[in-house]
C-alpha cells in the first residue's frame, strides 16, 4: 500500500515533507540523485527536507532536480534559489559527468564491441568510427563545462567574478549532445546486419536509451536552473 500522497492521476506528489524513504519508493530512478549527492544510507525515518538539512542543501533545489528526472513535462522555476545553491547543483553535475564516463560510456562501448564482432570488417571499421567519432565529442562537450563553466559559477558562488555577463557566451558555445545519441540509437536499431544478435542489440539500446534520457535531464538543469541563476548572479555583481 502507497503511503505517499497521489494526484487524481495517480502520480506520486513529491514534496519535502514526504519521507526519503517514501521518495525513493514513489520513483526508485531517483536513487540516482541519492548516489550523485553522495547521501548515504540507511536513511532511517527522516524527510525529505531533513535529509536536507542535514546535508546543508537546499531542500527546494533538490526536489527541483527530483521532479526533473520523475517528470517529462515539468517545467522548473528557479524562484527562490540562490548563486549560493549552485555549489551542490554542480556538485550534481559533476558526479554525473562520472557517471557517463567510468560506467555509461564504458557499458555502451563495450555492448557495441560485442555487437560489432558479428559485422563484416567493412561494417564493423564504419559503426566503430561513428561510435568513437560520438564518444569523443562527449568527451569534449563534458570537458569544456568542467574546465570553463563550473569554475565560472563555483567562482560566482564564492563571491568572486561577475560583472562582465560571461555565462551566455559560454552557453552559447555549449553544444547539444542528445541528437547524435539519437543517431547511433538509430544505427542499431535499423542498420546492423542481422547477424548481430538481437539480445545484445537490445541491451546495448537499453543502455543508450537510459544515457540518452540522462543526458536530456542534465542539459535541462544546465540550461532552465545553472544558467539563469548565475545570470542572475552577474546582474547583482553589475549594479
Amino acid at each position: 500500500m502507497k503511503s505517499y500522497k497521489t494526484d487524481n492521476n495517480n502520480r506520486a506528489i513529491l514534496s519535502e515533507q514526504m519521507k526519503l524513504i517514501e521518495l525513493i519508493d514513489a520513483d526508485y530512478s531517483l536513487l540516482s540523485i541519492i548516489m550523485r549527492l553522495d547521501i548515504q544510507l540507511p536513511f532511517g525515518d527522516i524527510s525529505v527536507e531533513q535529509m536536507c538539512r542535514r546535508y546543508d542543501m537546499s531542500p527546494r533545489l533538490f526536489m527541483i532536480i527530483c521532479h526533473i528526472y520523475s517528470d517529462e513535462e515539468y517545467i522548473p522555476d528557479t524562484e527562490g534559489l540562490t548563486i549560493g545553491d549552485m555549489r551542490h547543483l554542480i556538485r550534481f553535475l559533476r558526479s554525473s559527468h562520472r557517471y557517463y564516463l567510468e560506467t555509461m560510456i564504458p557499458r555502451i562501448s563495450d555492448g557495441m564491441q560485442r555487437i560489432l564482432a558479428s559485422c563484416e570488417r567493412r561494417q564493423s571499421d564504419i559503426l566503430q568510427k561513428f561510435c568513437d567519432d560520438y564518444i569523443s565529442e562527449i568527451k569534449a562537450h563534458l570537458d569544456y563545462e568542467e574546465k570553463t563553466i563550473f569554475p565560472y559559477v563555483e567562482a560566482l558562488a564564492s563571491g568572486r567574478g561577475g560583472g562582465e555577463a560571461a555565462m551566455a557566451r559560454f552557453m552559447e558555445s555549449h553544444t547539444d549532445i542528445c541528437d547524435k545519441i539519437d543517431d547511433m540509437k538509430s544505427v542499431v536499431i535499423k542498420y546492423l546486419p542481422e547477424s548481430c544478435p538481437t539480445q545484445l542489440r537490445c541491451e546495448l539500446l537499453f543502455d543508450i536509451f537510459r544515457m540518452r534520457d540522462d543526458l536530456a535531464r542534465h542539459t535541462i538543469i544546465e540550461t532552465s536552473l545553472m544558467t539563469p541563476v548565475a545570470m542572475r548572479a552577474e546582474e547583482g555583481a553589475e549594479s
